[in-house]
This record gives C-alpha cells, structure tokens and sequence, in this order.
C-alpha cells in the first residue's frame, strides 16, 4: 500500500528539504503524541499492555493481524531460518499455516482490504484499487489523499465483516475499512508525523499500543470484543525503498514478528489469548523492481493519445467534471505499481461517405458511460493512426499480460505467447471455460492445467483455482472475470512483467498477475484449530471462516468460503 505516501522522491532528498524548524515541531509533535508507545527492543514476552479482566465469560473473538505486504517466499524462508520465533510459537505450533494463500486481482492494498472484510473479489465490491476512475459518475478516487482516504466505507455496498456483528463490540486499529466499528483507532495527530518521516516502524507500534483501548473497553464491557484488526504497514514501505530482497525489508519482518508477540505475550499471560482466534494475513505480495516503464507517459508521448490529466471527484460540481472529460477520449489509472487500468470512449465512426468522411473514419466519441468493442480497442484512434492496443502494450517489454471484455462474462488475456478467453456465462458462481484464441499455450498452464479445461472442459471456479494456485497466473479465471464487472474497472487492465513496474521510483511492486504478487501467508491459531500446513487457500476465504468460527451464518454468494470446521462456541 502507498496511501498517504509524503511523495515520489526519496527519503535522503526529502530530508534535505526539510527545514530545522518543520524537523524540529515534528519532533515535538512525535514526542509529544506518541508518550507511552514501547519502544522496539522492550521485552520480547510483553507490549507493556494489561489485558486482565477483559474477558471473564471466556466468549470467542478474533484478533487480525493484518501486516501489509509480505512476501510468501521470503517469510517461509525467514520462519525456516528461526527468524521469526514469535510468530513460530503462537501461529504455527498452535494452528494452521497456508504459505501460499491467494490474494486477489488487482493485488493491491484498498481493493484486497476491502476483499478481505467481504468476502469478495475487487470486481464483485467495485474497489477495484487505491484509485480508480468511475466512468459512470466522472469520479477519479484516490484514497492516498488525506482528503478522500475516509470514502472507501462509501464506495462498496457489501456487508463487512463487522457489520456482521452488530450486538457486540469491534475494533479497527488503523485499518481503512472500518464502516460498523465500534472504534476507529487512526489518530493522525500522533501517527501523521512519524509516518511522514518514514518512521513505519514506530508507526506499526503505536497501532499495537491502541490495544490499550481495546483492553479498557472489554472490560468495561465484560467481554472481548468479536472482531479487532489491526493494521501493520512497515513491511509494505521498506520493500518500497529498498527492494524485496533487501536487509531492510526482512528488519521490518522481524520487528513485526516481535511487536506481534509482545502483544500476544500480555495477552497469554493475563489468560485471555486461549478463548481467542488470532489470524495472520496480508493484502499482496511483492517483487523487486529493477526496471521502469511509465505507462501513462508512454501513451501520451509514443501513441499521442490524449489521457485526461484530471483527477477531479465529488468536491468538483457534476457538470464542471463532465464538461472537462468530455474533452479526453482516455483516463488511467494504477496501483501499486504494476498495474494500470486504461478506461476508454468508444470512437464514434462515419457510416456512409461525407465531403469529409470516408465511411469508418472516426468523427467523435460516445458518452464515457459507453465502452469500446474488441474491435475499438484493435483500432483505437490516437494522433499516429489507429492503434491495436493490446498487440502495442503486450509487444512492450515491460508487459507481462493484457486483458479486455469480450463481453458479458467474457475476457481475454494475451500475453507475448498468445491469446486466451475465459467465459462464464451463466456469471458469478457458473461454471469457466477456457479457450486458446492465438499462440500456443499463452498462460504457460500445459502440464499442470488439465489438458481438456485448457480445450474448454467447464470448470467451476474452486477447480480453477485449484489447477492454478501454484502457477505463474494463480486463480486468474474467476479472479480476471469477476474484475471486468466492476464499473470501475479498466477497458484494458495492464500487468507487469517481473522486475518492471510502470512508475518510476520504487524498488519493490505489486498489482500483478505474478505469484511474487498474489501469494501470502495466512495463519490461524485458537480453540480447536489443530496445528498444519494446509494447501492453497483464498485470503477472501478468511471472511467466512471468521464468521464459522464465531458462530455466525456464511452467506450465500461470497467468493470465499471456510478453510476450517470447527465445533459451534
């Protein structure tokens, strides 16, 4: 996740522009604000919290651990290594262990959040990424701004996991969807000046220590409460600063690793942690970036297509958004950096010849609500000519896959390799099929797919994702379908190849279709949970199973369901 980043430019020349003052005041503030937060090298059985009294019935509730951006590969690696002990001893010798669960597409941090508290893939919630353009009602949303991070609870309607508790007390220590809770713990007096002094660190801790609040509220209340999730995001940073395979980036893993188990230490010790469910989960993964590509840039000064520059949203009166669009056939927009989604006007063409038209000749542009065709896109007017869009982004070296409707329920991806089309025509919860349009083999898939689903056998969603968890697209059918449902979703979604990127700065990305971007570990530890490895799980399969675990229906039509059976509480 990027949100409330202080900008693109590095951490040395951002410092250097930093008055002694400003330094100075923030100084203050930290010291000020941030009285009484643990320092990183107290005692590793304790966050200094007190949790007795908290839960006298002994009633169930889970605690989320909820740490931005781990990478599947190096955590496995790190908690082989003995570098992680903390999270050996409470998650892994006392519950179950998915090293590579299934993020969602596009993996990035606001849309899988929001996966993860539905239940849903980014296309059946409409977040589809930290910004997205919504063609319908002209609105460029950017949830990295102060101003519009608070309009997430309003742009998706499904129900959230804390809405599904509304006779007892949740907590959302700094994690963004928080519609429903009985507490947002944000506080951005205290955790503002840090973070804009990339101190993640100190900012992960001051999240563990608003576990104080939810101490003096359970106990108040008589019982701890049915869900908290708190949020960690200094992995995510210093992968962005220093590359995923960096010194610093496993630093930021193992000072998780110890906060985390301080805080499960007070809890253990007061005699709470054994009524309680504790999870570990990620949004996405990442991978190192080496090589930059600037998507839009590239667009605007290769193509000459005229991309909007606006990002304009409800602060703009409706009628000023819609007169300054109407003046751009093109918008983009990304995440993470490695993936960006390309909305489009469909081209308006002459049908007959005119003193000035020759019949197909492009003479305007429909409404933004109205999407091009597959045969637009392979067409696509720019100031150098018609362009076929997809051939001209997948013949770039920085592209690892492009995918566009062909329809309702209908997708194709080409890759360098070729061209496939999925379909799923009977829609959310229907059977997929498979079908190779060009190239042999574009997914890579022959061996490990069954050869007749790659002939199109239907198969239905779960198969899919079993076939292709462990390959180089995992749970890309359901997941890529499900995307191009969403209004806020691309004309063209655009994926990057290993070690690219399409900004400029970063060391480290994600939004892929990769598994260095999909894969994450998920754990689970609690009552009646056996301990385990267990295969290839969704992350939107964490909602369901919360809801089991605590005794509550799973609804009918989430894409997730439960990894785990245990007896009611």
């Amino acid at each position: 996740m990027r949100a409330f980043a202080p900008g693109e430019t590095g951490w040395s020349k951002t410092m250097q522009r930093r008055p002694l003052a400003a330094i100075l005041f923030v100084a203050l503030a930290v010291a000020g604000t941030g009285c009484g937060v643990p320092g990183p090298d107290g005692p590793a059985e304790s966050f200094g919290l007190d949790f007795t009294g908290t839960n006298p019935a002994g009633r169930h509730g889970v605690i989320v651990f909820f740490v931005d951006g781990l990478n599947a590969r190096i955590f496995e690696e790190m908690l082989q290594a003995d570098e992680l002990p903390a999270i050996r001893q409470y998650f892994v010798d006392r519950g179950l262990y998915a090293p590579r669960a299934v993020a969602n597409t596009p993996s990035v941090t606001l849309a899988n959040e929001t996966s993860f508290v539905t239940g849903l893939f980014p296309g059946h919630h409409g977040v589809t990424g930290i910004n997205w353009f919504d063609r319908n009602r002209l609105v460029w949303r950017n949830y990295e701004t102060i101003a519009q991070k608070n309009t997430l609870d309003g742009d998706y309607n499904a129900t959230n996991v804390y809405e599904h508790f509304p006779g007892r007390t949740t907590f959302s220590l700094f994690f963004q969807p928080h519609r429903g809770t009985t507490k947002f713990a944000e506080n951005w007096a205290s955790a503002g000046p840090p973070f804009f002094f990339q101190a993640y660190e100190y900012v992960d801790r001051l999240a563990l220590y608003r576990f104080h609040i939810v101490a003096d509220v359970a106990r108040r209340r008589g019982e701890f409460p049915a869900v908290t999730i708190a949020y960690n995001l200094a992995v995510d940073f210093r992968a962005y600063q220093h590359g995923v395979s960096s010194p610093q980036y496993r630093q930021a893993i193992r000072h998780t690793d110890r906060q985390i188990g301080r805080v499960l230490g007070d809890l253990a010790r007061a005699g709470v942690l054994k009524d309680l469910y504790i999870l570990l989960v990620s949004d996405h993964g990442l991978l190192d970036v080496t090589k930059h590509w600037p998507l839009e840039r590239a667009l605007r000064e290769q193509l000459h297509l005229d991309v909007a520059r606006e990002r304009l949203w409800e602060n703009t009166k409706f009628e000023h958004r819609l007169a300054r669009y109407a003046r751009h056939p093109a918008v983009v927009y990304g995440s993470g950096d490695r993936y960006m989604a390309i909305c489009l006007r469909r081209p308006i063409r002459a049908g007959t010849t005119t003193q000035r038209n020759q019949p197909g000749d492009v003479v305007g542009y429909y409404p933004w609500p109205v999407r091009p065709t597959p045969a637009d896109l392979a067409a696509y007017p720019t100031a150098r000519g018609p362009v076929d869009l997809p051939a001209w982004l997948v013949d770039a070296e920085a592209v690892d896959a492009v995918a566009y409707a062909a329809g309702d329920h209908r997708v194709r991806i080409r890759t360098p390799r070729g061209e496939v089309e999925f379909h799923q025509p009977d829609g959310p919860g229907g059977t997929i099929t498979c079908r190779t349009l060009a190239g042999d083999d574009p997914l890579g898939w022959k061996g490990t797919v069954p050869a007749e689903a790659l002939t199109g056998k239907a198969m239905t969603a779960r198969q899919w994702f079993a076939a292709t968890a462990q390959t180089h697209y995992p749970d890309l059918p359901a997941q890529i379908v499900a995307y191009f449902r969403a209004r806020r979703a691309g004309d063209l979604a655009v994926f990057a190849a290993p070690q690219w990127d399409f900004r400029t700065v970063n060391r480290a990305g994600h939004g892929g279709l990769q598994p260095g971007d999909l894969h994450v570990p998920v754990l689970l530890a609690g009552p009646g949970i056996s301990p385990g490895r267990i295969g290839p799980i969704r992350t939107v399969d964490v909602l369901p199973t919360i809801l089991h675990l605590l005794g509550k229906p799973v609804p009918t039509g989430l894409d997730g369901e439960p990894f785990v059976t245990v007896s009611a509480p």
